[in-house]
C-alpha cells in the first residue's frame, strides 16, 4: 500500500476510538482510490472475519457490551460492505463468476438473526447494491442486450447514475462497442461539479473511460481533451499520485 494518507486519514485510522471495523472500512476506500486491489483484498477479508467474531459474540454471549457503541453503522453493514468489497474485487480483476457469487451473498442477508429496524434498513440497502452491480458484472462480461436496460435503472436511481455511467463506458472499452447513442455530455457538467470527495473520484474514473472511449472511436482530439479535463482534476484533488490510469486503447 502507498504512503500517502493525507493528515486526517492517519488521524483516523490511528485513533484507538475508531472501532477496527471503522478503520477497515475507511481502508479499503483509500485501496479502492489507489486501485490497489491486492491490498482491498486483505483489507476486505479483515472486515468479514472481524464482522463474524463480532456476530458470533453477540450470539453466544448477548449484548453485555452494547455492540454499536464504537460502530458507525449497524453490525450487518460490515458482513454486506465486506461481500461487496469482495465482488468490487474480483470485478476489478475481469473474474466476473467470482464477483458474482459474492453479489449473491450480500443481495441476501436474510441470514442475520435478531434483526431491528436499522438491520432491516441496511439488508434492503445492500439488496439495492446487488442489482446494480449484477447490471455491472453482466455488461462488463459482454452482455450487450442489458445496456438499455441499465441505462435506464441508472437513471431512475440518483447515486447510481454517476457510477453507473463509468462501467456502460468500461464495457464499451473492454468489449469495443460503440454506444455513441449513451453518450452523456448534457450529464458531464452536473457531474464536474459534485465537490465530495467520493463522487469527484468517480468523476475522475469516468474520464478516464471517456478518453479510452474516444481514443478507441478514433476521435483523437475529444480523447486529449479529456485526458486534460482529468489531469486538472485530478491535480486540483491531490489524486495524480494515488491513481495510475493508463489512457490506452484496448483494441
Amino acid at each position: 500500500m502507498g504512503n500517502c494518507f493525507k493528515t486526517e486519514e492517519e488521524i483516523y485510522l490511528l485513533s484507538e476510538h475508531v472501532h477496527p471495523l471503522d478503520k477497515g472500512f475507511e481502508l479499503f476506500r483509500l485501496n479502492y482510490r489507489q486501485n490497489d486491489w491486492a491490498e482491498a483484498d486483505r483489507v476486505a477479508d479483515h472486515i468479514l472475519s472481524m464482522a463474524e467474531r463480532s456476530y458470533n459474540s453477540r450470539q453466544k454471549w448477548g449484548d453485555i457490551v452494547p455492540l454499536n457503541q464504537m460502530l458507525k453503522h449497524p453490525l450487518i453493514f460490515y458482513f454486506g460492505y465486506g461481500y461487496l468489497a469482495k465482488s468490487i474485487i474480483f470485478q476489478k480483476q475481469g473474474l466476473f463468476n467470482r464477483a458474482r457469487e459474492f453479489i449473491a451473498k450480500y443481495a441476501d442477508l436474510g441470514w442475520y438473526e435478531n434483526t431491528t429496524d436499522e438491520d432491516i434498513q441496511e439488508i434492503e440497502r445492500f439488496k439495492g447494491f446487488a442489482v446494480a452491480n449484477g447490471y455491472a458484472v453482466d455488461l462488463l462480461s459482454g452482455n450487450k442486450e442489458l445496456l438499455k436496460e441499465y441505462h435506464e435503472f441508472i437513471q431512475e436511481n440518483d447515486e447510481e447514475t454517476l457510477p453507473g455511467f463509468i462501467t456502460i463506458f468500461e464495457a464499451a472499452n473492454i468489449n469495443e462497442w460503440n454506444i455513441d447513442e449513451y453518450y452523456i455530455l448534457d450529464q458531464l457538467e452536473t457531474f464536474s461539479s459534485f465537490e465530495d470527495l467520493g463522487n469527484r473520484v468517480y468523476y475522475v474514473k469516468l474520464l478516464n473511460q471517456l478518453a479510452i472511449y474516444n481514443i478507441n472511436q478514433q476521435r483523437y482530439g475529444i480523447a486529449i481533451n479529456y485526458i486534460l479535463d482529468y489531469l486538472q482534476t485530478a491535480v486540483t484533488m491531490d489524486l495524480y499520485s494515488e491513481n495510475h490510469y493508463s489512457f490506452q486503447s484496448r483494441c
